[in-house]
């Protein structure tokens, strides 16, 4: 069974944490607590192009990978990035520290570390696991002839709602790519490639159309026909739609096995948010394929508990009650505690920070009391503010 784990220390805000990463995976905390450094490290190791470039090329393509996501900031100071794979007897050691990138494959009892046979291992395995775009992983092909911004990995940033309405500015500022971090500039490519390749997109979700054309975006109003600019729409069409058109294109058109969305729920009502999130993992789950998300919704992690209470009971119980299950979360809904990976970044009481997983191991879903502690807060709140009224009537009649 294959099994891939990050492990960083002291980089950036991320003090300490190991990670599981399974095929669906969620963080979700504060903001400035480490998210999106970790999403974007997930991006760069659950990539075999970036794996290959990062043991054959040592700290060049590690520091060009950390520019591209806009992370050599954090390269100050002692840290530990360590990323491993295990499937069966083949096992990957890749560790990056100031001391320089070290990196070994263990396979059929033997240890490889020369790093041009442990780049094209990488390969040959992702390969072999059906992981990877085939164009770049055959075997008569040569990575160094490749352009560097060749990857299999996605990051859709959260800033997209600004990109929504800046994709026919992409000439100029391609030509300022020294200040705009490549994986910004990467989301921007795919979405004019995505605009082009779908000027008219249906959005269910939201009930709009979406226009493409060489002057201006727009939308159409399903239930009124009403065009709007996507200059002068809502702040949540302006981030659903980027997000919804690359995805699509990406899955379609590319050959992505790695999708890293920072905070999907943007600007979105609750009840949208978690249409949103089962539409993107219907979309995205796929043999091969891995999908992370970060998030500051509890609605989020409350649809992520369903989906896996879902999963649990077929997978328990079984075909005689999937057809029952089928009516309120079809399969593409449902996932197993095998498949997910769950975890909450805080602040710890000594001023660090924490990253613990949510799973509960015995039954197979989130434990209940991390699901929303920010209502469980306010009904405590709400139920001092009641006890203080009937504290301070009482008074008032003695």
């Amino acid at each position: 069974m294959r099994k891939r784990t990050l492990h960083i220390e002291n980089f950036g805000p991320i003090s300490n944490a190991t990670v599981e990463l399974r095929t669906i995976n969620m963080f979700i905390g504060e903001q400035a607590i480490g998210k999106s450094t970790m999403a974007k490290l997930i991006a760069v190791f659950t990539d075999a192009i970036s794996l290959y470039r990062l043991i054959k090329d040592d700290v060049d393509a590690w520091h060009s990978m950390l520019k591209d996501h806009n992370l050599l900031v954090y390269l100050d100071g002692k840290y530990q990035v360590v990323y491993e794979e295990i499937d069966d007897d083949w096992h990957l050691h890749v560790e990056c520290s100031p001391e320089g990138i070290s990196s070994s494959i263990s396979t059929d009892g033997k240890v490889i570390s020369d790093k041009t046979m442990i780049a094209d291992e990488i390969l040959r395995f992702s390969k072999s696991h059906n992981v990877g775009d085939s164009r770049f992983t055959g075997g008569d092909m040569d990575v160094n002839t490749r352009l560097d911004n060749v990857t299999n990995s996605i990051y859709i940033p959260a800033e997209r709602i600004i990109y929504s309405v800046l994709t026919n500015l992409m000439p100029a500022l391609a030509l300022a790519n020294a200040t705009i971090p490549k994986n910004l500039l990467r989301f921007m490519v795919e979405l004019g490639n995505a605009k082009s390749e779908y000027p008219r997109f249906d959005i269910p979700l939201l009930g709009i159309e979406f226009k493409h054309e060489a002057t201006e975006d727009s939308i159409v109003i399903d239930q009124t026909h009403k065009n709007i600019p996507m200059t002068a729409a809502s702040s949540g069409i302006q981030s659903l739609v980027p997000l919804m058109l690359v995805i699509n294109y990406a899955v379609s058109k590319r050959y992505y096995t790695s999708y890293v969305i920072e905070e999907p729920e943007c600007n979105l009502f609750p009840t949208k948010q978690v249409e949103l999130f089962r539409y993107l993992l219907k979309t995205v789950k796929h043999l091969g394929r891995t999908l992370t998300v970060t998030t500051h919704s509890p609605y989020l992690l409350a649809a992520m508990n369903n989906i896996l209470f879902a999963g649990m009971l077929a997978e328990k119980y079984g075909q005689g009650i999937k057809k029952y299950i089928d009516g309120i979360l079809p399969d593409p809904y449902r996932l197993t505690l095998k498949e997910c990976s769950v975890y909450s970044l805080g602040k710890d009481i000594n001023g660090g920070m924490y990253c613990r997983s949510l799973l509960d191991d015995e039954t197979g879903m989130i434990d209940y009391n991390s699901l929303d502690g920010v209502s469980e807060t306010l009904g405590d709140e709400f139920d001092a503010l009641q006890r203080t009224v009937m504290e301070y009537k009482s008074k008032l009649h003695e």
